[in-house]
């Protein structure tokens, strides 16, 4: 019998379905290519800090390109689990790596800058998770949590899966091993937050900041949603009570820069940047509180240009900018050239532009294509790094790893309460049960994958990567023995299945049995759709 002669030939309707853009698409394979380099080699990852202690450091970035993958996958690829787990893993192991967490042998014995009563140095230790350091702790707890709510998996909470190996060549008695699980890795954070009274965890000694303790509150959630417990709502009701108490406005109203737990005071923050990092996490499990504050604390920040881009005054014209504003004065006449950017704001701002929906999101990205350098390296879109502060006309021109790698992709890939969606409405086992693409064989792009249950049709487009068409293998499921289900290729059907009767296919594609799914093999020679309709063929 020929597929002609099936009947249900004509082609579902799935214009409705958005593709991922080129962009967006671009950041993904970045990432990808990131993730993909050898352990030890971190091309397009180097920072001007030799010891990984400030904000653009390893840690940073590859957490943030995890939480990229996370709200691509959530938001834009759902049915497409083998597209970002590979690349999601890869991130995990390489922050396990030594040469990211191994600052903290050192930075555990504090100094002057975190401690100013400090006489003389503390006895340091090397486990980078057991107390404090909640900048490195909070990140992993977070890139685990929701590992295990996007791919359905535990296996970052067995014994030892987080296992941290210090073994110098030429340093140290003998090797040392630290192992945890994900439940274990909360659970020291977790009684460090009841000892601090629910204020957080330490970054550096002696120094508790907002921004790094939101991240270990979405390690919180997830844990709790894989073994039903309720720790991130005791976490987010404590912290939010402690901090309503203390106070968690400088005099710029933005969060405090950090708390200092021995002399109880707070230190300054240094720009709007770690409020807007961290009201863009705490939008999560504080929603209202978010969106009734960030345009007031971005007041004086975004500087609009022409052409509807929009970049950022420096810190150090702010409050002049801010009172200009408030007098009715124009204020493009203010400027500093001189200011370092010694932090990631860029980045930050754009973040919380991403998770808040604003349209000012659009004017920064516009900024940054024109003057930032948008570079493309083997399929992948980045803004490479630039020490400059600004060009000859003073356009803000700076660009460190962090934002060029792992923020503005973030940005892009967002939605709207992009995070808060993954945290208050997470995958369960009825998304698990729909078929998505679980395992693709070659180097090919997927730009749109989604399973709609109510017209029970499951959309994939591929692409070849360059020119080379590719042979494709691809495993579709979960899909019952007895389905009965259509493929159609670019409108034309081409494979159907009869519950309980063999496959029939034209050849163009060539159906293979799997153990709990479908395999399709085909070559892809250029953007191709296909489109699984499951019904009584």
């Amino acid at each position: 019998m020929s597929v002609s002669e099936l009947g249900h030939s004509t082609a579902p309707d799935v214009s409705r379905f958005p593709f991922l853009d080129p962009l967006q698409l671009g950041h993904l394979r970045h990432i990808e290519n990131l993730a993909a380099q050898p352990d030890g080699e971190w091309s397009k990852m180097g920072i001007p800090d030799p010891g990984q202690e400030w904000l653009d450091s390893y840690r940073y970035q590859l957490a943030q390109m995890a939480y990229a993958l996370g709200l691509a996958h959530y938001h834009r690829l759902p049915a497409a689990p083998a597209v970002f787990r590979e690349t999601f893993d890869h991130l995990i192991r390489k922050m396990l790596r030594r040469d990211v967490w191994g600052y903290w042998k050192d930075t555990s014995q504090a100094g002057p800058y975190v401690n100013p009563d400090l006489k003389e140095l503390r006895k340091g230790w090397i486990d980078p998770v057991v107390r404090e350091n909640i900048m490195y702790s909070g990140h992993l707890s977070a890139m685990v949590g929701m590992h295990s709510m996007l791919f359905d998996d535990d296996a970052y909470d067995q014994p030892g899966a987080l296992t941290f190996v210090h073994n110098p060549i030429f340093w140290g008695m003998k090797p040392e091993k630290f192992e945890y699980s994900r439940s274990s890795l909360n659970e020291v954070i977790y009684w460090q937050m009841v000892e601090n009274g629910w204020l957080g965890v330490a970054c550096e000694p002696n120094c508790v900041f907002i921004v790094c303790n939101q991240f270990p509150m979405l390690g919180f959630r997830f844990d709790d949603l894989r073994k039903g417990g309720s720790v991130a709502e005791e976490a987010t009701r404590s912290y939010r009570s402690a901090w309503d108490k203390k106070g968690i406005f400088s005099s710029e109203g933005w969060f405090h820069g950090w708390w200092r737990v021995e002399q109880d005071d707070f230190v300054p923050p240094k720009s709007v940047g770690w409020t807007a990092w961290g009201g863009a996490v705490m939008n999560t499990w504080n929603r209202d509180f978010v969106r009734g504050i960030y345009r007031d604390q971005l007041r004086g920040v975004l500087k609009y240009g022409s052409d509807g881009l929009i970049s950022l005054y420096p810190n150090s014209v702010v409050s002049r900018v801010r009172e200009a504003m408030a007098s009715g004065h124009p204020v493009n006449e203010i400027e500093d050239r001189t200011y370092p950017w010694p932090m990631p704001d860029f980045g930050y701002v754009a973040m919380l532009l991403s998770e808040m929906g604003d349209a000012d999101l659009q004017g920064i990205f516009d900024h940054a294509d024109r003057f930032m350098s948008p570079t493309w390296s083997d399929g992948g879109l980045y803004y490479p790094r630039n020490d400059q502060s600004y060009d000859a006309d003073g356009n803000l021109v700076r660009m460190d790893r962090l934002t060029g790698n792992a923020m503005l992709a973030y940005a892009r890939l967002n939605v709207s309460d992009g995070l808060w969606a993954m945290y208050n409405k997470p995958w369960t086992s009825d998304h698990f049960a729909d078929p998505a693409l679980q395992r693709i064989s070659a180097a090919v792009d997927v730009t749109r994958a989604i399973f709609d249950r109510d017209t029970r049709l499951l959309v994939l487009t591929l692409q070849p990567r360059g020119d080379r068409p590719p042979e494709v293998s691809v495993d579709i499921g979960p899909v019952e023995p007895d389905a009965s289900w259509r493929l159609f290729r670019d409108g034309a059907l081409v494979v159907t299945a009869r519950r309980g009767e063999t496959i029939e296919s034209t050849g163009e594609v060539r159906p293979v049995a799997r153990n709990g799914g479908v395999g399709l093999e085909l070559c892809i020679e250029k953007a191709t759709t296909l489109v699984m309709a499951f019904d009584d063929v």
